[in-house]
């Protein structure tokens, strides 16, 4: 073979090293990720904007409902009026896009609007778990059967960690699935939610995702109760603490 040949055929390999290493990228978790729909909301799947999916209905006890009908017909802030963290699971489930990034000891999943992002602990013991309780609680995880099942727990009550549902006690429990689908073109969480308190038996729901194009990035997202137009905008008054009529046409 000549000096010609030889180079030709070594540039083959490493062109062919690279596609496949590629292809096994596009296959894993990493990358950027667009909520589409979830399975209670195929009709919905073209529009592909998370914030028009239909509102969960988790089976929740007497009491949680009473509480979350009470939220609802009174006038309230949203926690992202007050620039508090949206937490989990609802930093995974809103219509801006969150990136994954994985390592063999753990995966971090930074959302663009979420302020605070995750770490998802592999092949650890998760009895680290009854900490502090937090925004996105703390989570470990493990591959069965090509998914990675995480256990997320130590979740605080100051925002609804339960899809539909009011927040509440500490107690709940989410266990995750992910699983990627399409060729590696596609995602699915389902989200098991648990929690003697709020739900009469464990709730799951599965989100669909599509993995964004390569270079891709992420926007920056900042909650700013200085701007001026922060409390027009989301009827706040940020000094007070108060809602404010929205402005009229």
């Amino acid at each position: 073979m000549s000096y010609r040949s030889r180079i030709l055929a070594a540039a083959t390999v490493l062109a062919a090293l690279a596609a496949g290493s590629a292809h096994a990228e596009e296959k894993g978790l990493s990358g950027l990720w667009l909520l589409t729909h979830h399975d209670r909301s195929k009709t919905e799947q073209d529009e592909g904007i998370a914030g028009i999916l239909p509102r969960p209905d988790p089976p929740l006890t007497a009491k949680a409902r009473d509480s979350l009908k009470t939220l609802q017909a009174a006038t309230r802030v949203m926690a992202k009026q007050r620039c508090l963290p949206v937490g989990m699971p609802r930093m995974m489930v809103n219509e801006l896009p969150f990136e994954i990034v994985e390592s063999p000891e753990r995966i971090a999943i930074i959302g663009e609007q979420a302020e605070l992002a995750r770490t998802i602990y592999l092949n650890s013991d998760d009895s680290a778990s009854e900490g502090q309780p937090t925004w996105n609680g703390v989570s470990y995880g493990k591959w069965v059967n090509g998914e990675l099942v995480v256990q997320v727990s130590a979740l605080n009550d100051k925002v609804a960690h339960i899809l539909g549902g009011p927040a509440g006690p500490n107690a709940t429990h989410i266990e995750e699935r992910y699983k990627v689908v399409d060729g590696g073109k596609g995602l699915t969480i389902t989200f098991t939610f648990s929690d003697p308190q709020l739900l009469t038996k464990p709730y799951s729901i599965t989100y669909h995702y599509d993995r964004q194009p390569p270079g891709s990035q992420r926007w920056e997202y900042i909650c700013d109760v200085d701007d001026p137009q922060w409390s027009t905008a989301l009827g706040y008054d940020p000094k007070t603490g108060n809602s404010i009529a929205p402005p009229s046409k």
